[in-house]
């Protein structure tokens, strides 16, 4: 027995002996491979972390300012620049369909700036689109391309940029290039467009394509690369500034979303033997659904006034009205009478249009604007 467990003994040695030399040889020949495994985990690490770290400080801003470009119906370039607050208070132009537009979020309502030919895509007639580039226009949230205060809040950001880095292939490896001015950055090649950050601290959002965040590319034109950054200081000053000199426009904006409808009631045709002829126009009005959005009525009112023998003359005037009101609009062309006894048969064929005035408390909106600036540092 005794020699049995001396054998015993020996053997478990010898198995001892050659499990180690196994681990050993094992141990060797996977230190390379191993060491190139994990410096590609820990360079995926370290991107995740730098792209977490500059959403979360775009999520942390009290303002940004979206810059971008868009080319015109002329072919030319143009800058963008849209500055939105942590509240979703807006200001600045985005580019929709080769037109620059100017945008305003203030109180929760939003406004609309634009050309005469953003209008005419609209639908609008050419008359009318003329007027309506002129001034600022209320519209509902549907009328936007883009809705800032829902899409572009620091919060709204940092979540929808935060959501698209997570569709990156996780196997990738992680591209590092340098910008024109030398800053190094993380490019993410994500199925909607390229994200980059700085992969150096502190973290930023350098730029983002606008196919990444949903409906941004409506706004500021598909495929562009918009560059986000802070508002503080001077900066946030200015954005309240600009914002402020804005809303004063908003006394005379129209409301493009009032249902209104104007009516020519009668006309009352007088004509003196100077040849001069006034239609006095009574212009009814009505408006649906505007519950107290609309403080008054434009009505224009046109006259094709003629007679045989002297031709033919027109004429435009117009009047402000109340909302769901009647008013008399005079309108007075003059014709060249010859110098001898006559009489004439005149005729005059009113036509009248009209638009919803908004109403709008500008000192109440800038009072709203001063007191959410302070707030914010502006």
């Amino acid at each position: 027995m005794g020699w049995s467990r001396v054998r015993g003994c020996a053997v478990l040695a010898v198995g001892a002996a050659l499990a180690l030399s196994g681990c050993e040889v094992s141990t060797i020949g996977a230190a390379g491979p191993a060491a190139a495994d994990q410096a590609k985990a820990d360079a995926r690490t370290a991107q995740r972390e730098a792209v977490k770290a500059a959403v979360d400080d775009l999520g942390e801003q009290q303002a940004i300012a979206y810059r971008s470009q868009v080319r015109n119906d002329a072919g030319e370039l143009v800058d963008l620049a849209l500055n939105v607050t942590k509240n979703g208070t807006s200001y600045g132009a985005l580019g929709v369909g080769g037109q620059v537009v100017n945008l305003v979020e203030a109180d929760g309502k939003p406004y609309l700036s634009a050309p005469a030919a953003y209008w005419k895509t609209k639908g609008v007639d050419d008359a009318q689109a003329e007027e309506y580039g002129k001034r600022w226009m209320f519209v509902e949230d549907t009328d936007l391309p883009l809705n800032p205060s829902k899409v572009l809040t620091p919060r709204e950001i940092r979540t929808a940029l935060h959501d698209a880095s997570l569709e990156l292939d996780q196997l990738a490896d992680p591209v590092r290039t340098r910008l024109a001015d030398g800053t190094e950055v993380y490019e993410l090649a994500l199925p909607s467009g390229k994200l980059q950050v700085t992969a150096v601290r502190p973290h930023r959002v350098v730029s983002f394509d606008a196919g990444l965040v949903a409906n941004v590319g409506k706004a500021f034109g598909s495929g562009t690369v918009v560059t986000p950054g802070g508002l503080t200081g001077d900066a946030l000053v200015q954005f309240k500034n600009g914002l402020g000199g804005a809303v004063d426009a908003f006394a005379q904006a129209f409301d493009y979303a009032a249902e209104l409808v104007v009516l020519v009631d009668g006309n009352d045709l007088q004509c003196a033997t100077s040849g001069s002829c006034t239609s006095n126009v009574k212009v009814s009005n009505s408006i649906i659904g505007a519950d107290g959005r609309v403080s008054g009525v434009r009505v224009l009112v046109k006259a094709d006034v003629s007679a045989p023998g002297l031709g033919s003359q027109t004429c435009t005037a117009e009047a402000t009205a109340a909302p769901n009101a009647t008013v008399d609009v005079p309108c007075t062309v003059k014709f060249s009478v010859p110098n001898r006894t006559a009489s004439y048969q005149v005729t005059s064929m009113p036509t009248a249009t009209g638009e919803a005035i908004a109403a709008v408390d500008v000192g109440g909106v800038k009072q709203k604007i001063e007191a959410e600036f302070a707030t914010l540092g502006g």
